[in-house]
């Protein structure tokens, strides 16, 4: 009974470990990953050192897999060349257990003190974050020692040795195995650290391990299947991954004998063994595959075909948040960037539709706002969920971030469903035009009011506070503007042009709420200002760009 409580103990302690890790990563980098891999990842062989290199910086299989099903959700890159990322990321995770094998778990206590020194005592976000992550590989290697510990009480006469030795004579089951064990820890590097515990006392030997690895490296594939399912361009990433580990794994247990002498055949301890093991089935992987990502994406399609639309809702966000808040609140960025699509499209044709004269499309545009209602609600909902779950300060600034956003484009949508379609039917039906010299002048700022709605939505998605503060200085010139426009008009007025006098009302009107649009555009960038680099003062940085 203690045996299994120290094993279970030990595999717990792995998997709170693997857990804070990748809070600490995602506190330490936030979105920063993600942008790095979009910039990187131009070509099939960048993008496979930009995933062995963001992989080496985030040591989580976990925190990847979210990543990549999140950058292809968005939209940052194709599922072709992320497929290549994770081909890259698969080796560079295999340096966590390496690190075990070389038995780190000597420097665990050390690692606690760092981490805790740097995670509990200091109020920088950059600094808590290295702390966390250095508390967090303490736990894996202290329990690893654990499971080191509870292995060297197993009683070589014992029934779990039997157990062990029968399992070896079924390669095929102990795969299938370590695969659910690995999606049961959602984490590879767990079930592996436990194969490499055992090892090392050796209560396991290579006929055990190798095809356990195998199988771990396939249970993660299934992990980033079942975050990435319910979009289709992920769901196909997924499956190429998984499609191309599975063949490895297949080859590898056909030729089980001559791998498991292969390995045994290197200069090193059982444990080092089993994590080279470990490396070289993910290099391999990317020997065979990485020229093969166009072929596998295209079985791919085959196999994935598109999902038909169907009745309006939300696409990128669940009833309940996903694991990981990059994921979560990546998510819910790409549902509100869905809704300044459509706000922006509600005004462009709202234009069209005064333009044009066209009394459907302003119609239509009119029902177009109970779909930003109703993708308001979910979000929000869901945004609620994310700021209960998540608990720390950055995680709130950038649910706020997104819920300031979102009410701006929901008042926009308001604005243009109630006031300005209204005006374009007003206009329609009572057969109003407008002078040149006012349509001009209307058309000229509806322009840079639909010009600043592009920046904002740029500066939202990209957090760029010059951006932001541009927005800031336009908002003054545009009032400036509308002044001036007004006061033009008033002037007309004074002139008796008969056009004019008849088109005041709505010409007013119209300069009205667009200016009213235009400063809740504007809004976007307190946000930016204020929430766009977590963890520091912003509120001297928004007083200079308003002077």
């Amino acid at each position: 009974m203690t045996l299994f409580i120290t094993i279970a103990g030990g595999v717990a302690l792995i998997l709170y470990g693997v857990r804070s890790l990748r809070k600490g990563l995602d506190r330490l980098f936030g979105p920063q990953l993600g942008r790095w891999m979009r910039q990187l990842a131009s070509s099939r062989m960048r993008s496979f050192f930009c995933g062995l290199g963001v992989s080496l910086a985030a040591p989580s299989s976990t925190t990847i897999s979210v990543l990549s099903v999140q950058s292809v959700q968005l939209g940052h890159l194709s599922a072709q060349k992320m497929l290549a990322v994770m081909l890259g990321a698969n080796i560079g995770l295999t340096l966590m257990v390496l690190l075990i094998a070389l038995q780190f778990e000597t420097y665990a206590p050390l690692l606690i003190l760092i981490g805790v020194l740097g995670y509990q005592f200091s109020q920088r976000r950059n600094i808590r974050g290295i702390g966390q992550i250095i508390l967090s590989l303490g736990f894996i290697f202290m329990a690893i020692g654990l499971i080191k510990h509870g292995s060297g009480m197993i009683n070589p006469e014992g029934d779990l040795m039997a157990m062990l030795e029968l399992a070896q004579n079924h390669p095929v089951l102990l795969a299938s195995l370590a695969a659910i064990l690995a999606v049961m820890l959602q984490s590879s590097t767990a079930a592996i650290g436990l194969v490499v515990g055992l090892a090392a006392t050796g209560a396991v030997g290579l006929e055990l391990a190798v095809p356990a690895v195998a199988g771990a490296n396939v249970g993660l594939s299934c992990s980033t299947l079942l975050v990435g399912w319910g979009q289709t361009e992920s769901r196909r990433l997924a499956l190429g991954n998984l499609t191309a580990k599975v063949a490895i794994t297949v080859l590898t247990l056909t030729l089980l004998p001559l791998v498991i002498n292969l390995v045994g055949r290197i200069p090193t301890s059982l444990e080092m063994q089993v994590a080279l093991w470990h490396t070289s089935f993910n290099l391999i992987l990317a020997a065979i595959f990485l020229p093969l990502t166009g072929p596998v994406y295209r079985l791919t399609r085959q196999i994935i075909p598109p999902v038909p639309e169907t009745a309006f809702g939300p696409r990128y966000i669940t009833t309940k948040p996903v694991e990981g808040f990059s994921l979560a609140t990546g998510q819910s960025m790409r549902e509100i960037l869905r809704i300044s699509e459509i706000v922006r499209a509600m005004l462009t044709d709202t234009w069209k539709a005064l333009v044009n004269r066209d009394e459907a499309l302003a119609l239509r545009v009119q029902e177009r706002d109970n779909d930003v209602d109703l993708l308001d609600r979910e979000i929000k909902r869901y945004l609620a969920q994310i700021g209960s779950q998540d608990g720390n300060e950055d995680g709130s600034s950038e649910v706020m971030r997104q819920l300031r956003y979102l009410s701006e484009l929901e008042a926009i949508g308001d604005i243009i469903d109630k006031n300005l379609a209204e005006l374009v039917l007003k206009r329609i039906r009572h057969r109003i035009t407008f002078s040149d010299a006012g349509w001009n002048e209307l058309n000229d700022f509806y322009k840079q009011v639909a010009h600043n709605m592009l920046i904002a939505e740029t500066a939202f998605t990209t957090r760029d506070n010059d951006l932001a503060r541009q927005l800031l200085q336009n908002k003054e010139q545009l009032s400036e503007l509308e002044r001036k426009l007004r006061d033009q008009h008033f002037h007309r007025l004074k002139t008796g042009e008969q056009l004019t006098h008849e088109s005041s009302a709505v010409h007013l009107d119209l300069l009205t709420h667009l200016k009213r649009i235009n400063h809740s555009v504007t809004h976007v960038a307190y946000a930016v200002l204020q929430f766009g680099a977590p963890g520091k003062d912003k509120s001297e940085e928004i007083l200079t760009a308003e002077e």
